[in-house]
C-alpha cells in the first residue's frame, strides 16, 4: 500500500495510545523502530495486514475493529492534511459523494501522486424507502470495515448525519486479468439515517425528480456521432451498437463495424477489471481508460499481408528491393465515463483522448480541432502547455541561477586569491583600506625597528651559477625568511637582490618591535645555514644589521602600490648590515636599549665603529636571547642526539670573529633614504 496509508495508521495509534504504543506495535511488528514512513514509497500488503495484526494483538481487538476504527480516523487525517475544501465541495449529499469516490480515487492516484494503485470501487442504488444500497468491489478482501468507518465519520463531519450501515451481502469471485488470477470482494451494504427526525430521501439525497414526457428532443445518428465525437455505446455482450466519428482515424473502420466485441478493440489501463458487461456495471462510477490495441496502419498491414522480413526483431518493409523500418505509431488512449442507459441493456462509453499537452497531441496525429469546444480537453491541454512552458522557464532560470552561483563562486576565490596576493604586498589594514576604496596617508612613527640582511658572498656566487641557480638559491633562502616573518609577527618590506629588509611596530605598533626583529634575526641567521652555496655546497652565512628610531611610512605608487619606509632609521640599519661580519647581527646602541626594554638578550660590544656617512658610532652584535631557544624562534624540533638544548652553541659556530673586515660595497643593494 502506499506510504500515506502507514502515517495515517501511525498518526492514528499515537494520538490515541501514545508514542511507546507505536514502538511496541512496531518491535511486534519486527519493523525498525527509528525508520519514519515514506509518505510517496510504496510498502507491500503483507506490511500493512502486519502493522494492523500487531495493534489487534496488544488491543486485543477484532482485525475488524481496527480497521473501522482506521477508517473513522482516515476521515479525519484527510481533511487535516490539505483535502478538507475538497472533501466539502464534492457533493450536496452522502449518496453524491459515494458516487464521486471512484473519481476522487483517481485523482489522487494520478494527478497527485502519479500512482498506479489498484483502488476500489463504489456504486449507490436508490431503494424505494429512500435508503441506499452501496456496492463496494475491491481486490483486497477483509478491508470492507474500513468503508464502515470512512462513511460513518464523512457522513457526520462532512453532511452532520448520523447513519447506520449493516452488511446485506458478501461475496468472493475469481477474477481472470492479463496479470493472473485475483481474487475479488463484493460487499452490499444498507445505508440509512439514524435520526428518526428527518427521512432517508432528504439526509441521504435520494429524492427522485419526475421529468416530464411531453417535449422530447429527438437527434438523429448524425448529429449524436458529431456531437460526442469520442463515444461508443456496447450491448449486455460489450459488442460494439454505436462509435463517435472521430474514432475512425485512429481505430480500423473494419473493428468499428456493428457486433466487434470490444474487447477486440481496446485494453483496459484502469480500473483492473475484465471488460465485460457486469464488471463496467459492478465499476460504473470509476473512471475508465482504455488504449487502442490496433491502429489503423497497423491493422491495414496486417490485411495486406505486404512483403515483410524481419531484421533484428524489427518489422522491415521492403520498398523497391530495399528495407525500411515500420514506423511506430502512438495507440490512442481514451478517458471518460460509463453510464448504464435506461433500457439497462446498453451501457454507453463518453470519453475523450488522454492527452494532457501538445506533445502528447502530436504523437497521437491529434489536433486542436478534434476536440469539441464544450470538452474541457482542449483547455486543459492549453492550460497544462502554459504550464509548461512556465516549467520549462523555471528550469532555465534555476539554471541561469545556478550557473550564476558558480560564477559568483569562482568570483570570491579569484577574489581571495587577489586580497592575499594584496595582502602579501601591503600590510593587511593598509589593504583593507585600499580595498574600501580609501586614502593612504602617510604616516609617523615615533620608534620602530628596521633589519636588513644580505648575503656577503653573493657576488661572487653571481658570476659562477647559471642564472636559475641564483633564483632558485633566493627563492629557498626567501621562502625561509618569509616562514619567520608569519612566527615573529613581523612585517616583510622588500627585497632588493640578496638584500632582505623587514621591520618591527609597523604597521600596527607593538611595545616589544625590537624585541620582535631581533628574535627574527637570530632565526634568519640560523635558517639560512640550512641552505647550500651553490658554488663549494656549503651551509650559506648571511650578516644583519639593525638599528631602531622614527620612521615614515606610507604608499607609493598607484599602478603597483608599494608600502616605504622612510627616514634616517633606514639608512642606519642598512650601514649596520654593510659593516657587519659574516654571520653576525650587528646592532646600533638604540636598538639594543629597544630590545633590552621588554627582552632578555646577550649583546656583545664591538666598540666604536666608524660607520660611513655616520662617523663614530657604539655598536654591538647581539649574541642570543635569554627568553627563548633557538628551536623555539625557527619553530622546528631539536634532534636530542647531536643539537645542544638552546641552540646557541650551533648559531656561534658560524661567526666570524674578524671584526676589523672592511666594508662591502655592492652595487646590487639600494636603501631609501630621507
Amino acid at each position: 500500500m502506499f506510504g500515506f496509508i502507514h502515517e495515517s495508521i501511525r498518526q492514528l495509534m499515537i494520538r490515541t495510545y501514545g508514542e511507546a504504543f507505536w514502538l511496541k506495535v512496531l518491535e511486534r511488528a519486527g519493523f525498525e523502530s527509528g525508520k519514519e514512513n515514506i509518505i510517496n514509497h510504496y510498502y507491500s500488503d503483507h506490511d500493512t495486514y502486519t502493522i494492523v495484526d500487531a495493534v489487534s494483538v496488544i488491543l486485543k481487538v477484532t482485525r475488524e475493529q481496527v480497521w473501522e476504527m482506521y477508517g473513522c480516523f482516515l476521515i479525519q487525517y484527510t481533511m487535516e492534511t490539505g483535502w478538507d475544501d475538497l472533501i466539502r465541495s464534492m457533493s450536496p449529499n452522502l449518496k453524491g459523494f459515494l458516487d464521486n469516490l471512484d473519481s476522487l480515487h483517481y485523482f489522487i492516484d494520478h494527478v497527485v501522486y502519479k500512482a498506479n494503485l489498484r483502488g476500489p470501487s463504489f456504486r449507490c442504488e436508490d431503494n424505494p424507502d429512500g435508503t441506499i444500497t452501496l456496492h463496494y468491489y475491491t481486490g483486497r478482501p477483509g478491508l470492507y470495515p474500513i468503508v464502515k468507518g470512512v462513511i460513518r465519520e464523512a457522513a457526520k463531519r462532512v453532511f452532520k448525519l448520523d447513519v447506520a450501515l449493516s452488511i446485506t451481502g458478501r461475496t468472493q469471485r475469481s477474477v481472470q486479468m492479463a496479470t493472473g488470477e485475483r481474487i475479488e470482494e463484493h460487499v452490499i451494504f444498507l445505508i440509512k439515517t439514524a435520526n428518526s427526525n428527518q427521512s432517508n430521501e432528504v439526509a441521504l439525497g435520494t429524492t427522485v425528480i419526475q421529468h416530464s414526457n411531453n417535449y422530447k428532443i429527438r437527434l438523429t445518428h448524425t448529429d449524436f456521432i458529431t456531437t460526442f465525437p469520442y463515444h461508443m455505446v456496447v450491448d449486455q455482450d460489450c459488442k460494439i451498437v454505436q462509435v463517435g466519428r472521430e474514432l475512425y482515424n485512429h481505430i480500423p473502420r473494419d473493428l468499428l463495424n456493428v457486433g466487434t466485441p470490444l474487447m477486440r478493440i481496446f485494453e483496459v489501463t484502469r480500473p483492473q477489471i475484465p471488460l465485460d458487461f457486469d464488471s463496467i456495471c459492478n465499476f460504473i462510477n470509476a473512471v475508465f481508460v482504455l488504449q487502442v490495441k490496433t491502429t489503423p496502419m497497423e491493422f491495414q498491414r496486417n490485411v495486406t499481408k505486404r512483403a515483410s522480413q524481419t531484421v533484428d526483431g524489427n518489422m522491415m518493409d521492403e520498398i523497391d528491393g530495399t528495407t525500411t523500418p515500420l514506423s511506430q505509431s502512438q495507440h490512442l488512449k481514451l478517458k471518460g465515463q460509463m453510464m448504464l442507459m435506461s433500457s439497462g441493456n446498453h451501457i454507453m462509453y463518453l470519453c475523450s483522448p488522454y492527452v494532457t499537452s501538445v506533445p502528447e497531441l502530436l504523437q497521437y496525429g491529434l489536433r486542436l480541432t478534434a476536440m469539441p469546444l464544450h470538452d474541457a480537453t482542449r483547455d486543459l491541454i492549453l492550460l497544462n502547455q502554459q504550464r509548461l512552458s512556465d516549467v520549462e522557464m523555471n528550469l532555465q532560470l534555476e539554471a541561469n541561477n545556478e550557473q550564476l552561483e558558480n560564477m559568483a563562486k569562482d568570483l570570491e576565490v579569484e577574489k581571495g586569491k587577489t586580497d592575499a596576493l594584496l595582502k602579501e604586498m601591503l600590510p593587511a589594514s593598509v589593504a583593507q583600506q585600499l580595498k574600501q576604496g580609501l586614502s593612504v596617508d602617510a604616516r609617523e612613527y615615533e620608534e620602530a625597528t628596521v633589519m636588513f640582511t644580505d648575503v656577503p658572498t653573493f657576488q661572487q656566487i653571481v658570476p659562477m651559477c647559471q642564472p636559475r641557480d641564483i633564483v632558485h638559491l633566493l627563492n629557498e633562502l626567501f621562502t625561509k625568511f618569509d616562514r619567520l616573518i608569519g612566527i615573529q609577527k613581523a612585517y616583510k618590506v622588500e627585497t632588493v637582490g640578496d638584500s632582505y629588509m623587514s621591520v618591527g611596530g609597523i604597521p600596527e605598533v607593538v611595545e616589544d618591535h625590537c624585541e620582535v626583529i631581533c628574535h627574527l634575526a637570530l632565526g634568519m641567521v640560523m635558517e639560512a645555514r640550512t641552505v647550500c652555496d651553490p658554488i663549494g655546497n656549503q651551509p650559506l652565512h648571511i650578516r644583519a644589521g639593525i638599528h631602531s628610531g622614527p620612521v615614515v611610512a606610507g604608499v607609493v605608487g598607484a599602478k603597483m602600490p608599494r608600502y616605504c619606509l622612510f627616514g634616517d632609521t633606514v639608512n642606519t640599519a642598512s650601514r649596520m648590515e654593510s659593516h657587519s661580519p659574516i654571520g653576525r647581527i650587528h646592532c646600533s646602541e638604540n636598538a639594543k636599549r629597544c630590545a633590552e626594554k621588554t627582552g632578555r638578550f646577550e649583546f656583545e660590544p664591538r666598540g666604536k665603529v666608524q660607520i660611513k656617512g655616520k662617523g663614530e658610532m657604539n655598536t654591538y652584535f647581539l649574541q642570543r636571547s635569554y627568553k627563548r631557544s633557538v628551536w623555539e624562534i625557527i619553530d622546528r624540533k631539536r634532534d636530542e642526539n647531536c643539537n645542544s638544548i638552546d641552540g646557541y652553541s650551533e648559531l656561534r659556530e658560524g661567526y666570524n670573529d674578524d671584526t676589523s673586515t672592511k666594508v662591502t660595497q655592492k652595487n646590487s643593494k639600494t636603501c631609501t633614504v630621507s
